[in-house]
């Protein structure tokens, strides 16, 4: 008579832990369509850390979605700061003997001093790349700084899983019990 009800709460809570791992994994906070570029811009967020008294830190996270390593990356953040309208963020961990392969990401973070930023507005970003075949390519887009999440997107589904482990050992304790 058990066995039914605990199937299903079981089967209930591992589904929603999987929605859940889904849905928020799925979120981009980039506000301009992605297209075939070489990079994708994962996310822009800011403010990172503890407050800065220069001013507010940003953190830009890009992915290579090539076939081919990248080893130049640049990015320039159009915002204004106490030294202009652009803020430079060098991604020192690409470089030509150590190449950022494809599907891998990488992040650069920097502190806009003097400066500060919007979440309501959207500013340029320009990527400026080169593959390790030679190709050399600048593109611009639009995004949105964004607030971190409290947690990482991962954070969720581990927290999904911990709880449907809780339940199926809650369960199997119950029945043991009752035999």
């Amino acid at each position: 008579m058990f066995k039914r009800p605990a199937c299903v709460i079981v089967t209930s809570i591992l589904l929603t832990a999987m929605l859940s791992a889904v849905t928020v994994s799925g979120c981009h906070p980039v506000s301009a369509s992605q297209n075939q570029e070489s990079i994708e811009i994962v996310s822009v967020l800011g403010p990172i850390g503890l407050p800065n008294p220069g001013g507010p830190a940003v953190e830009i996270t890009l992915k290579n979605v090539s076939l081919e390593p990248v080893i130049s990356l640049t990015a320039t953040l159009e915002v204004y700061t106490a030294s202009g309208t652009s803020v430079d963020f060098t991604f020192d961990d690409v470089t030509p003997p150590n190449p950022l392969q494809p599907n891998r990401s990488t992040s650069a973070t920097l502190a806009l001093i003097g400066g500060g930023f919007s979440s309501n507005e959207s500013y340029p970003l320009t990527i400026n790349a080169t593959l390790q075949n030679g190709a050399k390519f600048v593109y611009t887009k639009l995004v949105q700084i964004v607030k971190p999440s409290p947690m990482p997107t991962w954070g969720w589904a581990i927290i999904a899983i911990c709880l449907v482990v809780i339940a199926v050992i809650v369960l199997r304790r119950r029945r043991v019990v009752k035999a």
